[in-house]
């Protein structure tokens, strides 16, 4: 059992419509990647190579495998080695890899902890959207930078945005701007990130997204770094299904959205992209030992804080603290209204005494008058 963040289910992942299932945001990704929309990111690394395939890979929190299948299949590797949690997504992994007789050794294993050094030479380090899930990720990084054999890789295709998706005020309101513009069809009911039912079924989601590209300045030397973007497309995209109906063109639409996320990116790119491809090669000199150790001191100190703060790390954003204050009052009122519910009606309140003799002194007038008037015999 392991006490770094992990999903309660491998069902959190694989699933959903993704904006990069959309050809039009695949060739604009591969745009800001590469420079070519036809070019994906492990073409632009095999041809820096000048097409040499890497001999050994290692794949971190690979879930399923498909990604250093691909990278086998194409070329890419002779050979991959993949580290992850989960055991039902390593199951399928290992399924796979043995269909198709591919070199790929599986290990199932805290990626936090794992000890790379025994796997023996690797040349590729390959982060597809799995940093974003690391918890000691200095530690990690650390040890990546070490097994790597002198002239490897280091390459990030990774989500480096907000942490746990808690986007900032100036991001919301260009989502929300962007998607008020939109046909009301294709319109997104924008829900901020919550990040108590985050905490529950995946705390590793995001985990210390933000700290990706420092982390990977410390131990590695950067040869390629490119900002992608996603502050405004990716939500708005992602499980929206008016953009993934087949019967409707709504490529106009996209594009628009996509030149509004270039728009915003671009102000200010290190730190409003969601997503960043980075290139990047062992340091040939090592940050002293006394760095070493406050970094180390300082990711003990992090994961701590978390453990006494139920798995927070960060202070909340404005609009987060806000989502879940709205939400606790929604609770509330909800419990209030289905107790009033159960309550039975209150008895009518007994009539005063004079009421009651004044209702009996008019019942004997009347009873007075109707004698009177009644005929003698």
């Amino acid at each position: 059992m392991s006490d770094s963040p992990a999903p309660s289910s491998s069902a959190v992942y694989y699933t959903g419509s993704y904006w990069n299932n959309r050809p039009e945001v695949l060739a604009h990704l591969n745009r800001r990647a590469t420079d070519d929309t036809a070019t994906q990111w492990w073409q632009h690394l095999l041809a820096r190579r000048g097409g040499v395939p890497f001999e050994r890979v290692l794949a971190f929190n690979c879930g399923n495998g498909w990604v250093e299948r691909e990278l086998i299949v194409s070329g890419f590797a002779n050979s991959a080695v993949g580290v992850d949690i989960t055991a039902d997504l390593i199951a399928v992994a290992r399924a796979e890899a043995a269909q198709w007789n591919l070199p790929i050794e599986y290990h199932l294993a805290d990626t936090n902890t794992f000890d790379y050094a025994g796997l023996g030479p690797i040349d590729c380090v390959v982060n597809y959207a799995a940093g974003h899930h690391v918890a000691r990720i200095d530690g990690v990084f650390r040890r990546f930078a070490d097994v790597l054999t002198p002239d490897g890789i280091f390459v990030s295709w990774d989500y480096t945005g907000p942490h746990r998706n808690q986007y900032s005020a100036a991001q919301w309101e260009a989502m929300h701007r962007v998607n008020d513009s939109l046909p009301a069809s294709l319109r997104k009911d924008l829900r901020y990130p919550h990040l108590p039912t985050m905490l529950v079924s995946d705390p590793s989601e995001a985990v210390h997204s933000e700290l990706i590209l420092d982390t990977i300045e410390r131990y590695f030397e950067v040869r390629h770094l490119r900002h992608l973007g996603g502050p405004i497309a990716y939500e708005l995209l992602n499980s929206n299904p008016g953009f993934f109906d087949p019967e409707r063109d709504t490529s106009a639409e996209v594009e628009r959205i996509l030149a509004e996320d270039v728009a915003f990116t671009d102000v200010d790119p290190r730190h409003r992209s969601l997503f960043s491809y980075v290139i990047a090669t062992p340091r040939p000199d090592r940050p002293d030992p006394s760095r070493l150790e406050t970094w180390a001191a300082e990711e003990d100190e992090r994961e701590r804080g978390a453990a006494r703060r139920d798995g927070r790390y960060y202070p909340s954003t404005v609009i987060g603290a806000l989502t879940e204050r709205i939400e606790v009052l929604e609770r509330e009122l909800a419990s209030a209204v289905a107790a009033l519910a159960v309550v039975p009606p209150l008895p009518a309140p007994p009539r005063p005494m004079w009421r009651r003799a004044l209702g009996r002194a008019r019942r004997a007038v009347r009873t007075g008058i109707a004698a009177a008037r009644a005929p003698r015999r």
